[in-house]
């Protein structure tokens, strides 16, 4: 079995890591370090792991920065460029673009007064970082679009289609904690066209709005108000409706919407609706 010793001395040898772009490899053995480090009692050998993964942390902490430059400079698309091409993506797991993220972003945790969510919501979960990519894809998301996340969290949506589009985007979340920590970080990257609002999706002002995401952030009688007022907005003009979770199969009943997804895979993979006026 891989011990302490053979881990810390490979990695001093080794340069591989050091790579500006190799977060998921710092990711990986920082990870590991922090598994053998339990246990150990050599304290010249842990004093080495912990050096190992304190320089890890310098150059991801170097890496976020020069992202954070380029999305204040208009050039955050190019920034993420190395992680954009998401293939097929699938499941609800994180990997290293959510790392990367959450690094640039820098959120902290919020202190919420009431953590167990009311009835008829869900705990938060962020979308993962591919599936929002997935979905700016396939809905050909752009700068002219208005984009609506009803259910925001931190607001990792609205940012980063912001950031890959420059559409402007919208959010409206429940926890008055969570939107705090979104705007400031949107501010902090220079993002003027991220708003995120405190309230009920079901006061949401949805008029604008072009596009609209749902990563099932509540059931029942809320998602049935919810969709009932998606589908006043759907009956005058066209909009798209992007979907991650078990409320895709609710939005699949609707008649007045379309999708060319194949919704058996919906709990795995973003499923874009197309809604049919009239």
């Amino acid at each position: 079995m891989e011990s302490l010793a053979s881990t810390v001395s490979f990695l001093e040898q080794e340069e591989g890591w050091r790579h500006p772009s190799a977060f998921l490899w710092r990711a990986e053995v920082a990870d590991r370090l922090d598994l053998l480090l339990l246990g150990a009692h050599d304290e010249v050998l842990k004093a080495r792991a912990i050096g190992l993964i304190d320089a890890m942390e310098a150059i991801d902490g170097e890496g976020f920065a020069s992202i954070r430059d380029a999305i204040r400079n208009g050039d955050g698309r190019a920034a993420l460029g190395p992680w954009l091409d998401v293939g097929i993506p699938s499941g609800q797991h994180y990997d290293v673009l959510d790392h990367v993220l959450a690094g640039v972003l820098a959120i902290g945790e919020p202190d919420v007064e009431q953590p167990a969510p009311p009835p008829g919501m869900v705990f938060y979960q962020p979308t993962p970082a591919r599936h929002i990519i997935d979905g700016v894809s396939r809905a050909r998301i752009v700068d002219s679009d208005v984009v609506l996340d009803l259910g925001a969290g931190l607001g990792h949506v609205p940012i980063l289609v912001n950031v890959l589009t420059g559409a402007r985007t919208l959010g409206v979340e429940r926890e008055p904690a969570y939107v705090a920590q979104a705007m400031e970080a949107a501010r902090g990257l220079g993002l003027h066209n991220v708003n995120i609002d405190a309230g009920d999706a079901r006061d949401a002002d949805m008029s604008g709005s072009s596009v609209l995401y749902l990563f099932t952030p509540f059931v029942g009688t809320v998602l049935r108000d919810v969709v009932a007022k998606i589908e006043q907005q759907a009956r005058d003009r066209c909009i798209r409706v992007i979907t991650l979770g078990p409320c895709t199969r609710t939005f699949a009943r609707m008649p007045w919407l379309r999708s060319d997804d194949p919704v058996p895979s919906a709990v795995d993979r973003i499923v874009v609706f197309h809604s049919a006026p009239g």
